[in-house]
């Protein structure tokens, strides 16, 4: 039979019944064993974080320790268990479907935490005394007080407890990004959510203690910082090398999934090749180890199996290659990472990214949200979050890169967006539209720049950005060209020794590629400076033509390549040829 491909689907379990395509990660298992007993694990949002906490708790459930070969025949855990396989009795918070509005987060995470535990005594009843139910019950729906007395109900059990906490931040992380006195609350003094960590760590440190093992999942350390005197005894593993392709895809292991569903199914009209290529410009190039920057890079996992799942089901590469869902990720990020109310030193780090497609940090592993104003600990939250990624630069050190499309995409969306509710370079969305169809399917990009031209004169009175024309110029250029999905869109492409301001790639059945120069002057500058920008734009951009690289997939993609140089003086659209 064809195995199921398990897009969005987390149940190690069921996905094992029902012969579905499975990237063996159980390795991983002994390592994380050895390891720590008590765990953080941090990954950006679509990496497999739930499917791998299932598949430990599969494996080290008691109730499941019959069932071994049944779930992990032919993985590579099945052949070399550990000690510990099937001896623990699991209790799993998932914290993703916390209500966080306002006035309901404290009611809906003790509901869920203490609906989760009194499941647990009932699972695991023959392990507790008889009246466990009961005394569990007599909480009262307080999480802490449930939590303690199932401390108390283990003190003569031989049996040890396996916490895991999924997504550990979610609500958190949403609570933070609309109230942030709220998130305080929670996080500092008496606050609920520090007090269920404190009483947490209660179980793993008391004598005879009835929780031997946890293991937490998110995606910053932001929150757990906030309550790190709650929890301090967590091992975070996240950066170290062993662990850098547990979640998510390495190359090969994409290969061999698209190898095996072109072999079953007889559909596919493109080599493995091919598909790769054209999935690394958007899901690809991830690395979470500086110690592991030369080697394999990572694909998200959720993104391959939605590419294969379209291209399966219709023998053709998929319409829309990014899934709709990663517009609720762009969301998390712009309200994580909140749009200044004017631009400031946030706005242009992130301009400087999509500018550059790179930047120089050290990696904090931890900082609270009052540190979070820092530079350097901005760039770690990006980093968490999957919006940079270990890379390395032509002298060989070791920096953060942009990894794909999809990630620039969001950046562009986030400082479109910022233009729009900061300084109030608004454009009509629907003109905007029409004048990027005559882009894509006729070849003419004028009507498109000058109405974005357009756009920024008319609002040139709100600040002065003489100091800065030519940043924020070319930034609001790139903000709407790049936030499209008809194109790749880089920035200082390199060109036959050179580099070019915006090289827009087809994508799919587009047969129109750009390549533009941006020159910027000051509003007081001569027109001799403005012809000599104009002419070094011409002859770098006839350098940059002649590139074979870009000349040959031109023609082997019949691709119309147009040019444009584009010269400002001040706000002024002085040049557009």
């Amino acid at each position: 039979m064809l195995r199921r491909i398990p897009y969005g689907e987390t149940d190690f379990v069921t996905m094992r019944k029902e012969n579905s395509y499975y990237v063996d990660k159980t390795a991983y298992i002994r390592y994380f064993e050895n390891a720590a007993k008590y765990i953080m694990f941090l990954r950006p949002r679509r990496f497999g974080k739930s499917l791998f906490l299932n598949t430990l708790a599969a494996y080290y459930d008691v109730l499941r320790k019959d069932d071994f070969k049944q779930n992990f025949l032919g993985l590579d855990i099945f052949n070399n268990p550990t000690p510990k396989q099937g001896q623990y009795m699991i209790l799993k918070f998932n914290f993703s479907g916390i209500d966080s509005s306002k006035g309901s987060v404290e009611t809906s995470f003790n509901l869920k935490t203490y609906n989760t535990i009194l499941a647990f005594v009932k699972q695991y009843q023959k392990f507790l005394p008889e009246n466990a139910e009961e005394e569990i019950k007599k909480s009262n729906g307080k999480c802490d007080e449930a939590l303690t007395t199932l401390e108390f109900l283990m003190q003569n059990s031989p049996q040890k407890i396996y916490i895991m906490i999924d997504e550990y931040d979610n609500f958190a992380n949403t609570l933070f990004s609309t109230d942030e006195d709220a998130y305080k609350n929670l996080t500092h003094g008496d606050g609920f959510f520090r007090l269920f960590f404190n009483v947490l760590k209660g179980m793993t440190t008391d004598n005879n203690a009835a929780v031997e093992r946890v293991f937490i999942t998110g995606v910053s350390p932001l929150t757990l910082s906030d309550v790190t005197s709650g929890f301090n005894i967590a091992a975070n593993l996240s950066i170290e090398s062993n662990f850098n392709e547990v979640m998510g895809f390495s190359e090969s292991e994409v290969r061999a999934m698209l190898e095996y569903y072109r072999e079953e199914t007889g559909v596919f009209k493109h080599s493995v090749d091919e598909l790769i290529t054209i999935m690394k410009t958007h899901y690809d190039n991830y690395c979470f180890s500086s110690d592991m920057v030369e080697n394999e890079r990572v694909f998200n996992s959720d993104m391959v199996l939605y590419f294969v799942s379209k291209y399966s089901a219709k023998g053709r590469i998929p319409e829309k290659l990014v899934d709709s869902n990663v517009s609720t990720d762009f969301f998390k990020m712009e309200k994580m990472v909140k749009i200044e109310k004017d631009f400031g030193e946030k706005s242009e780090i992130i301009l400087n990214i999509i500018n550059t497609g790179k930047t120089f940090f050290d990696l904090n592993p931890e900082f609270a949200i009052a540190e979070l104003s820092k530079p350097s600990n901005l760039k770690s939250l990006l980093y968490y979050m999957g919006l940079l990624s270990y890379g390395i630069d032509e002298e060989g050190r070791r920096i953060f890169v942009v990894p794909n499309d999809t990630v620039r995409q969001q950046y562009c969306r986030y400082m479109a967006d910022c233009y729009n509710q900061t300084i109030g370079w608004r454009t009509d969305s629907a003109k905007l539209d029409y004048l990027w169809e005559k882009l894509v399917f006729n070849g003419d990009c004028k009507p498109f720049i000058t109405y974005i031209a357009s756009v920024m004169k008319d609002n040139s009175s709100v600040r002065d950005f003489d100091a800065q024309g030519e940043f924020f110029v070319k930034g609001f250029f790139l903000s709407h060209f790049c936030k499209n999905s008809n194109y790749l869109a880089y920035t200082e492409l390199e060109a036959d020794h050179g580099f070019t301001d915006m090289y827009l790639e087809p994508l799919g059945y587009i047969h129109h590629a750009y390549m533009i120069e941006f020159k910027y002057c000051n509003k007081n500058s001569s027109d001799d400076v403005v012809n000599k920008l104009k002419a070094d734009a011409k002859a770098q951009l006839e350098r940059y033509l002649s590139d074979h690289r870009i000349q040959e997939k031109c023609t082997n993609r019949k691709w119309d390549l147009h040019t444009a140089v584009i010269v400002f003086r001040g706000w002024k659209l002085e040049v557009l040829e």
